[in-house]
Formats: C-alpha cells, structure tokens, sequence
C-alpha cells in the first residue's frame, strides 16, 4: 500500500509565519526585560554613589551563571555597602553582601584567595585593578 502525503502551501507557511511570529516575540521580551536589568543596574550605582567611590567589577560565565559586584568606599578605603548581583537570567537582581561591609580594600584582597565562591573573588580581583 503506497500513501501520498499531500500538504497545503498554506499549511506550511502558516507554521512557519508561526514560528517567526515565536521567535521574534521572545527577542522583544528579552530586549524588554534587559531593558529593566539595566534600569536597575543603573538605580543601584546611582543610590550607591551616595555612599562613596564605587569598584566594579563583574565575572562572566559562558554557560554558567555570572557575577557583578559593586562596593561603594569612603576616603579611608573601607568598605561602606556591597551589592552583588548573581545569575544567567534577565530576572536576577543585587542582594547586598554583608561580609564584606565594614572592611578596608587590604583586608578583602587579602581574603580574596581564601574566598570559597571563585567567581566573586575574581568579580572582585576586577573591582581592585
């Protein structure tokens, strides 16, 4: 028994204008939605300057996540707020990092090969040069 398989023109352009129609809206919404991660990138330094000179310093992962740390440093070079942001996905935003509030430049780079998290040690390596 042989069959015929027989597809409409129409069809087939109609699941591909679909597919189109797919792709191009995910590339909106993710221009979207970068659009709010910058923003608020951009709010975080803004309120962080306030608070003294800022480093920042950022660790990108190809597949994996990445990292962004900001510290913001009065004239003595101690540490008076730090922001890390974490993540592969438009959605993450900065969570303040309490260790290492309170300490001087010296003291975090003498801590940074000790740091078990290796991306923000290097996040910060960045932030330092």
């Amino acid at each position: 028994m042989i069959y015929h398989m027989h597809f409409d023109r129409g069809e087939i352009m109609s699941d591909l204008t679909k597919v189109i129609i797919f792709i191009f809206s995910m590339w909106i919404l993710q221009g979207i939605l970068s659009y709010f991660q910058i923003r608020n990138f951009k709010k975080v330094v803004g309120t962080m300057k306030k608070e003294g000179k800022l480093l920042i310093g950022q660790q990108k992962g190809r597949i994996s996540q990445g990292i962004i740390v900001i510290l913001a440093v009065d004239k003595d070079n101690k540490v008076v707020n730090a922001q890390e942001m974490r993540g592969i996905t438009v959605f993450d935003r900065f969570k303040v990092k309490e260790e290492f509030i309170n300490k001087s430049i010296d003291e975090i780079k003498k801590e940074l090969p000790s740091l078990k998290d290796k991306k923000t040690a290097m996040a910060l390596k960045k932030a330092f040069d």
